[in-house]
């Protein structure tokens, strides 16, 4: 028993001595971990979550009247551009084309013959055989007759480019989204036939909270993912920014066009991150070095092994660095590791 309470008093000697050397001034000093000052470029950015809208999604409608002869697609059915969608009943198109070119071919015929008469009465005007007026009637006849063919040709040029809408064609790739009229029915010129649905041109609606509208400009760019293909980042600009705020969502709505990049769907969600600003040259220090004293921010600056202290003023958050925007010159090594339980003056042990 005597052994043990011996044992425990030289452990108590060893331990008070030991204390009693930590408490004497200058000699306690806290292990840290030190860094230099990182210079590099600040991005800032904004982010948002919007949709995709198709930017072309026409509404094939009639441009002539007729009776709908036959329909060649369905709804949700996938087309081509010039895919034929259905035909309009073409026959008094064609009647009328026939009228036409029977006008057309009688006043070529009559103005060739105009032209040789007016040949005679020039040859016989020369020798005095006709009086001046009766040519002059000649040529108007032929002038005539000129303008009347070309109305005759300006109608059949009409009569044919009506003919070729009776075959209506899709105007874009993209899918049947709705068929508005059945075989039989007669339809006017501008009746909605079909609505088309294109995944080929894409417009992005992203709304911001209102409180950024001025930092978001025209041309700016956006890094753009969609659920719909997780591997896929694209990099596009800001081409329209709408003037009023929604009344619903309180938000700046922002408009981005584009070609589909592959798997991209009108309706599916965007994830979007806005490029507002950069600062290039911009001094950073890990986010564990700045603490919080009275004085406001401060970080430790590392000098002969003191801590001295810097108040700082910070900006951005890039990952786990913070910009330091005043307070440091950016020659200056920081402690990162142990910060939070300095004071100013404090003397440190730097560790690996």
């Amino acid at each position: 028993m005597s052994k043990v309470f011996d044992c425990l008093l030289v452990v108590f000697v060893i331990v008070l001595c030991v204390s009693n050397s930590w408490a004497e001034p200058g000699k306690k000093r806290t292990p840290v971990t030190v860094t230099s000052v990182i210079r590099d470029t600040v991005i800032i950015t904004e982010e948002a979550m919007g949709w995709i809208e198709t930017k072309v999604n026409p509404e094939v409608a009639a441009q002539v009247s007729g009776q709908i002869q036959e329909i060649f697609v369905e709804t949700g059915q996938t087309v081509q551009a010039g895919h034929a969608l259905l035909t309009i009943d073409s026959e008094a198109q064609e009647i009328e084309k026939k009228a036409l070119l029977s006008d057309v071919g009688r006043l070529e015929a009559l103005i060739v013959n105009q032209k040789r008469t007016l040949e005679r009465h020039r040859n016989l005007l020369a020798k005095k055989s006709i009086s001046q007026e009766r040519f002059d009637d000649a040529q108007v006849n032929l002038i005539t007759l000129q303008e009347q063919l070309a109305g005759a040709k300006s109608r059949l040029a009409d009569n044919k480019r009506r003919l070729a809408k009776t075959s209506v064609l899709a105007p874009v790739d993209g899918w049947i989204e709705k068929r508005f009229v059945s075989k039989g029915a007669f339809v006017k010129k501008g009746d909605p036939l079909f609505l088309l649905v294109t995944d080929r041109f894409l417009r992005i609606v992203l709304p911001f909270p209102e409180n950024v509208a001025s930092t978001l400009a025209i041309g700016q760019q956006v890094r753009l993912s969609s659920p719909l293909s997780h591997d896929r980042v694209i990099t596009a600009t800001i081409n329209q920014i709408r003037p009023a705020v929604n009344i619903h969502s309180r938000a700046i709505e922002v408009i981005i066009y584009l070609e589909n990049p592959g798997a991209w769907r009108p309706g599916g969600t965007i994830n979007a991150t806005a490029i507002i600003d950069q600062h290039e040259n911009a001094l950073l220090v890990p986010t564990q070095a700045i603490v919080r004293r009275p004085a406001g921010k401060v970080v430790y600056q590392i000098e002969n092994n003191i801590a001295q202290q810097r108040q700082v003023t910070t900006g951005q958050r890039q990952g786990n660095l913070v910009e330091i925007t005043s307070g440091l010159s950016g020659n200056e090594r920081i402690i990162v590791d142990g910060a939070g339980f300095l004071t100013d003056g404090a003397t440190v042990l730097e560790t690996q």
